[in-house]
């Protein structure tokens, strides 16, 4: 992976780039960061409770491991293009049908099919596209994109709030909805196919022309990488969606108030794009496996601070937080995108990445019940416990993974760089 780039290229954003950064923050502001506020709102208009809201929420993230599965593997078989239009095309419809349902099971089935949409239309399938495209060369521009995207919660949930002071959850649901059909759905109908970049929103080389990502690992260390990344991106996929969806929980439980959770709420978004801000200015020079360490410290740290803001005075301990779990949010999605095509190379990126999502949102899905349930049954220390050995997991496989990636460069330096198919 070429390490040198001008810092004039550097802070360049293709338009194709721009655009896809503009449609993921679309998917995951229209799709994901929604449900936290409207969960609450939506269970006290229907009169259920938050747990049943939020036990539907967590069963169609666990299934959407099945999903994204089979999402990468279209991707390799038909292109990113498709894939992602699919998604839009859901995402309307579900967020349209979601605005109408008054009972349970209609309910579930739609929040089913939002998590099948968002295995369609965020990152895993923006990214395919990216390496499609640039091949050895998309590591700079999938950090654009993920730093674009990084906005999505600070541009929607004040936009949700706003909506919410002159309509009901169902009026939020068609803005949400049309914002899919109006600007999404065009961006991923006018990407590049397999052949080449439309030239209305790139000066991209043809696909064909791209140099493809060679492996850096042998075959016979393929496996036990794949293992690692699994655990690694498995364990922040945990770590992120217990706190964003039990974030204000745990501090009511600590006794802090709302107001500074929502201030440390506001901090972890500018923090995540702040760190995809200096990983783009490395130019690349950071190894890849190091980001994930990096991304998997940064959360572990965040956690020890809030448990120690328990304990602590004011509001430093809790901002401290937000700036360390901020920073290795951020730095884990670029991680999830440029690991897999680094060790394993370009071919079958799709088939890979898919079965890494798989894999993470298997605990990604069950980090919301798992956390509610510990809180209610056991009180927030042995939450606490659950996330810190789950931080910890993550960053050995992290630690791991890059000794790994060191061996795999030190061969290649010695003339045995591995190529072929992705285990």
């Amino acid at each position: 992976m070429s390490t040198s780039s001008s810092p004039l290229r550097l802070r360049r954003v293709e338009p194709l780039t721009l655009a896809i950064g503009v449609s993921m923050t679309v998917g995951y502001g229209t799709l994901y960061y929604p449900f936290a506020i409207l969960g609450p709102v939506i269970a006290r208009d229907l009169g259920w409770s938050n747990s049943f809201v939020f036990g539907v929420f967590s069963f169609a993230l666990l299934s959407s491991a099945v999903t994204a599965s089979i999402a990468g593997r279209a991707i390799d078989r038909f292109g990113a293009r498709p894939v992602l239009v699919a998604g839009s095309l859901t995402a309307t419809a579900t967020l349209v049908f979601l605005s109408l349902v008054s009972g349970k099971p209609a309910f579930i089935f739609a929040m089913l099919m939002i998590e099948i949409a968002g295995r369609m239309a965020q990152y895993e399938a923006g990214f395919a596209a990216l390496t499609a495209i640039h091949g050895a060369g998309a590591r700079r521009h999938i950090t654009h994109v993920t730093l674009l995207a990084g906005f999505a919660s600070t541009i929607f949930w004040p936009l949700i709030h706003w909506l919410l002071g002159f309509m009901d959850w169902r009026g939020v649901c068609l803005v949400l909805a049309a914002v899919n059909v109006c600007v999404a759905l065009p961006i991923h109908a006018l990407l590049p196919g397999r052949r080449g970049a439309d030239p209305r929103l790139s000066s991209a080389l043809p696909l064909a022309a791209a140099a493809p990502a060679a492996a850096v690992l042998s075959p016979d260390r393929r496996r036990m990488a794949f293992l690692l990344m699994a655990v690694s991106f498995a364990c922040g996929g945990f770590l992120m969606s217990a706190v964003h969806t039990s974030f204000f929980v745990i501090m009511e439980r600590i006794g802090r108030d709302a107001a500074l959770a929502a201030l440390a709420g506001a901090v972890i978004g500018p923090m995540q794009v702040g760190a995809r801000v200096v990983e783009l200015a490395t130019g690349g020079r950071i190894a890849s496996s190091v980001i994930g360490v990096i991304s998997s410290l940064g959360m572990a740290l965040g956690l020890a601070l809030l448990f120690a803001s328990r304990h602590l005075e004011g509001q430093t301990p809790v901002i401290a937080f937000a700036v360390c779990f901020g920073v290795g949010q951020g730095l884990a999605f670029i991680a999830r995108a440029v690991l897999p095509v680094r060790l394993f190379g370009a071919i079958g990126y799709g088939r890979v990445t898919g079965n890494l999502a798989a894999i993470r949102m298997v605990f990604t899905g069950a980090a919301p019940f798992l956390t509610a349930l510990v809180i209610g049954q056991a009180g927030v220390s042995a939450a606490f416990l659950m996330l810190g050995v789950m931080a910890a997991v993550g960053t050995v496989a992290a630690v791991l993974l890059c000794g790994l990636e060191r061996r795999a460069n030190r061969h290649a330096a010695a003339g045995g760089a591995a190529t072929g198919e992705p285990a």
